[in-house]
């Protein structure tokens, strides 16, 4: 439900926000992080699974990830290059080493939700761009949304192999979403917090930037009366 309502929103705002200047080039970037990001998690899953099929077709998934990665990143190349902007080179991602946190079930669990997740939302910018007249931008999607469909069937192959029968397959991707929700809930958190945080310290600087100047302008003024007894004992010493 959370993913079909998300699909929703993305379907919804689109037209506006791929319209906003930089923004396809930067949205296409951190698609380009995000695949690396997976390429990593498979090459790690790859390493770990005892079966040697599953290894396989981790294997695969990871190479697709690698490739699609390029081609974001190419894109967004293409797009900062037509505004007069440097492109930003290759992707660079990190890992939250999922294999190891999850298991295998439930690393299947979560790579399914976000290649069917990620289907989904291809599935409408493919259809938004070529609305839009832009050929390229389109077809990226357009081919990238094969392999997308294919990470998703067989996702749910093994998952269901793993699990024994479709209805704990189910499960185990219930817990899955709930678990991604409370990772999400969790982040947002933390950002939130770091910007209440940041808020904080420059509304303290701001206010106590004034106060800092007070000793200060009372050893000037001191510092002015102590001259200006030593000038004056001068001069009486002189007279």
């Amino acid at each position: 439900m959370i993913d079909r309502a998300r699909a929703a929103l993305v379907r919804v705002t689109s037209p506006l926000v791929w319209r906003l200047p930089g923004h396809a080039a930067r949205k296409l970037e951190s698609f380009a992080r995000a695949e690396e990001g997976s390429r990593i998690d498979l090459l790690a899953a790859a390493h770990a699974t005892p079966a040697l099929a599953r290894r396989a077709a981790y294997l695969r998934h990871a190479l697709d990830e690698t490739r699609h990665a390029q081609m974001f990143a190419r894109r967004a190349g293409e797009l900062r290059r037509a505004r007069g902007q440097v492109a930003s080179g290759p992707p660079r991602a990190d890992t939250e080493a999922l294999f190891a946190t999850l298991g295998e079930v439930r690393f299947l669990a979560f790579v399914h939700r976000g290649e069917q997740r990620g289907r989904r939302q291809f599935e409408i910018y493919a259809r938004h761009f070529a609305r839009r007249g832009d050929e390229r931008t389109a077809a990226l999607f357009a081919g990238i949304l094969a392999d997308e469909r294919q990470h998703e069937a067989y996702t749910r192959a093994l998952l269901d192999e793993l699990c024994g029968d479709p209805a704990a397959a189910r499960r185990a991707l219930r817990r899955v979403g709930w678990w991604q929700a409370w990772r999400t809930w969790r982040r947002a958190g933390r950002a939130l917090a770091h910007a209440i945080y940041a808020t904080l310290m420059t509304a303290l600087y701001l206010i106590a930037a004034p106060l800092a100047w007070l000793p200060l302008r009372r050893r000037a003024r001191l510092a002015r009366a102590r001259w200006r007894s030593l000038d004056g004992a001068t001069d009486r010493a002189g007279r």
